[in-house]
């Protein structure tokens, strides 16, 4: 087994000692505590040993999470980082409800079950950074070094955030420059030889001109695997780097400039597949060590590269403030995979470097007005030009044709490209209206025009016998008009309790099957989410326990399903969802808390005829066959999941400890219609035990991570060369970081 050293080993397990989970919300003053990529210490609790206060930009508007009637689950740099949560791919540590797959190098989140599976469309859970509405999910995927909180919106929020917010919205703030002098670096290492690093520097320029710049560097020396063919490791990060720097410039005291940019490059071995637990590919294999190893002929990648840049203008009129939000991105995947590796090479797929860009523009314009009792507004009108091109090989073995159709057949290589083009332009507005004391009325709506057009739609046969035979493709444009809303009715039945009742339409866009331009569009899918909910603080301030119940009724879905080894995106279904949100934060003693959470779903497809199933072949792979998947659970949905977080802090003569237990319980769920394929349930614990200094200057966390080495599947889909599976949850870690910083 690879390991680290003994001295770190026998540190970890004395910090591993019972079992809790994440912070559902953080005090005000954590918020604000400087964030690590690596376990810290958590920032001192409020002042007066409550749980303290949240501020939150749900509504576009900075608001006390307790006033806003959305279920909203936000976490602190600081919480997420002595959580052991180091990317979005594991925020399913701190925030019930939330799950995500990794497609293709894709970041794929789901929340209460909502979300999509192909790696070349617009996701339903819309992920947003300072602002700036990301589309592709290529960014998704992402270290969390120098982030200030997450927060994350459940149910749609197709008003303000637009036309692919159906599941829910993701908003990342990182932290900004300011003029108090700051320097932090930090390092670390884990038993997998992973070295990360990184810095995060903000300071003055001038007066009313303060900058800031963040660099976090990372590279695994050990993968968790090895390819029993080449000898390489598998599930390895090669290298990752993500850049940012901010300049905030005051022009006067009613107008700010935010200027922003930031850069990653990313490259791992991943995708390393294996077979689905009780199946075979279409050639034998031999046995396996773990499920972190392969037979594969090629060493699977995925590898990014990409960033851009932003520019937010605020002016103050005193009444209301108009808000500019531009911004510009670029990006480039490539990956390779073997489909079904065996020893005999049957099925690659690769994207070359440069062959699948995308290019991104965005301007958003903003009317906010002043919080207020009686009247509160925001307005605005979004534009969004966004171009992604597809140019995807697919190589053909002889081994594949004997296995799956008999004799040799014609093609033995495939090239796919498409280039899809998206414009859209969309208004928006909502008000809040104090109907009278207490008790508030929100009424929005918007409305998507947008028009999609596929170009260069190609696929390119090239025979055995050395013919080209090339079909070009070039459908109509498809135009979308769509309304979407929202109807809130809320009331302060005391200082510390809020009730509301909504009403929300969600939709998710429509599109064009870049990795399939024979295949028709895919339409828009809708979502109409009926929620109500309690927010109340108890107990003077030491509880906070918020509950949220919803309804969904969900039309049209966009399913991604394999005909052959070809993924296409096709509607027909209808679905219906309801459940129970429920989070808290406990502050028991000034020096010991509690936070976690829990969802209750039931989420079921009331009508989906002619679904793709399949059924194992005895020989290997799987046959395909069209299923009436009406009553089966909709893709990634959990029927429960739940979360809890301790955290304990006190100071000593010598420095102050923080010591941190986290454990979730995520219950089972399918990853495609026909419910054959199956993630059982599972459970994450983590734990981590930090010094720092009475100055505050150093910080040494020893922690834990996957303490119960599960195996959790990131990708999996049923093919006729069998049911290719990926498991891409890191297994048992643990490590030691430093922090050194002066404020």
């Amino acid at each position: 087994m690879k390991s680290f050293t003994s001295s770190i080993a026998i540190a970890t397990m004395l910090v591993i000692a019972g079992a809790a989970t994440p912070a559902a919300a953080q005090d005000s003053a954590a918020q604000q505590a400087p964030a690590a990529p690596a376990p810290a210490a958590e920032a001192p609790p409020a002042a007066d040993g409550t749980v303290g206060d949240i501020v939150v930009t749900a509504q576009r508007r900075s608001e006390n999470l307790q006033k806003v009637p959305i279920v909203i689950t936000a976490i602190s740099g600081a919480q997420l980082a002595t959580s052991g949560v180091t990317s979005l791919a594991t925020l399913n540590t701190v925030a019930p409800g939330y799950n995500s797959r990794n497609v293709s190098g894709a970041f794929q989140p789901y929340l209460r079950g909502i979300g999509t599976s192909s790696n070349v469309v617009e996701n339903p859970v819309a992920l947003y950074i300072d602002g700036v509405y990301i589309p592709q999910q290529r960014e998704g995927l992402r270290e969390l070094p120098d982030v200030e909180q997450v927060a994350v919106l459940k149910g749609p929020q197709g008003t303000l955030f637009g036309r692919n917010a159906t599941g829910g919205v993701i908003q990342i703030t990182t932290r900004t420059p300011s003029q108090t002098p700051e320097a932090e670096v930090h390092a670390g290492i884990d038993n997998y030889a992973t070295i990360r690093a990184g810095a995060f520097l903000s300071g003055p320029l001038g007066e009313g001109l303060a900058a800031s710049a963040s660099v976090d560097y990372a590279h695994q020396g050990n993968g968790y695997g090895t390819n029993l063919v080449t000898g390489n490791d598998t599930f390895q990060l090669l290298h990752s780097v993500s850049l940012r720097g901010k300049l905030r410039w005051d022009l006067d005291a009613d107008t700010d400039v935010t200027l922003i940019a930031d850069y990653m490059d990313r490259r791992e071995r991943a995708f390393t597949f294996v077979p689905y637990d009780g199946t075979t590919f279409v050639r034998p294999i031999g046995p396996l060590g773990s499920k972190f190893d392969t037979y594969s002929q090629v060493d699977p990648y995925t590898a990014f590269k990409g960033g851009g840049a932003s520019v937010e203008i605020d002016h103050d009129f005193g009444p209301a403030k108009l808000v500019s939000i531009t911004s510009y991105r670029h990006g480039s995947t490539s990956y390779l995979f073997d489909d079904a590796p065996t020893p005999v090479p049957v099925f690659y797929v690769r994207v070359d470097p440069g062959n699948q860009p995308n290019h991104d523009f965005t301007q958003e314009l903003q009317l906010v007005s002043s919080n207020s009792d009686r009247f509160t507004y925001t307005a605005g009108v979004f534009y969004y030009d966004n171009r992604l091109a597809n140019q995807v090989r697919r190589d053909f073995f002889p081994s594949f044709y004997r296995a799956t159709v008999g004799p040799l057949a014609v093609n033995q290589r495939t090239d796919t490209t498409g280039v899809e083009n998206t414009r859209s332009i969309a208004p928006f507005g909502q008000v809040g209206i104090g109907l009278f004391a207490g008790t508030k009325l929100t009424l929005g709506a918007r409305w998507t025009y947008e028009q999609r057009e596929l170009h260069d739609g190609l696929i390119v046969s090239t025979r055995y016998n050395g013919t080209v035979v090339p079909v070009r493709f070039t459908p109509p444009a498809l135009t979308i008009r769509k309304p979407t809303w929202r109807v809130a009715l809320d009331h302060q039945f005391g200082p510390d309790v809020l009730g509301y009742v909504s009403y929300n339409r969600g939709i998710k866009s429509g599109g064009f099957n870049i990795l399939n331009p024979s295949n028709p569009a895919y339409l828009p899918e809708q979502l109409d989410a009926y929620e109500a909910g309690l927010k109340t603080e108890l107990f003077d301030r030491h509880l906070r326990l918020n509950a949220g119940g919803f309804y969904y009724t969900y039309n049209n879905l966009q399913i991604t399903q394999f005909v052959g080894v070809t993924q296409s995106i096709v509607n027909g279904a209808k679905a219906e969802l309801y459940g129970l949100d429920v989070d808290f934060n406990a502050r028991l003693t000034p020096e010991f808390s509690l936070s976690g959470g829990l969802e209750a779903l039931h989420a079921r497809f009331t009508d989906y005829r002619n679904a793709v199933g399949s059924v194992p072949r005895a020989d290997g792979g799987a046959t395909l066959i069209a299923i009436d998947a009406s009553g089966r659970r909709i893709p990634q949905a959990q029927n429960f999941v739940a979360s809890l977080s301790g955290d304990y802090q006190r100071d000593f003569d010598f420095g102050t400890l923080h010591y941190n237990v986290t454990g979730s319980y995520n219950g089972d769920y399918y990853i495609e219609a026909d419910n054959f394929l199956r993630q059982p349930a599972y459970g994450l614990l983590s734990s981590s035990l930090a010094w720092t200094s009475n100055d505050k200057h150093y910080t040494v966390s020893v922690w834990g991570r996957n303490l119960l080495d599960e195996r959790i599947i990131f990708n999996a889909s049923s093919q006729g060369v069998g049911y290719p599976v990926s498991y891409g949850q890191a297994p048992r870690t643990f490590g030691l970081t430093l922090k050194v910083g002066y404020r």
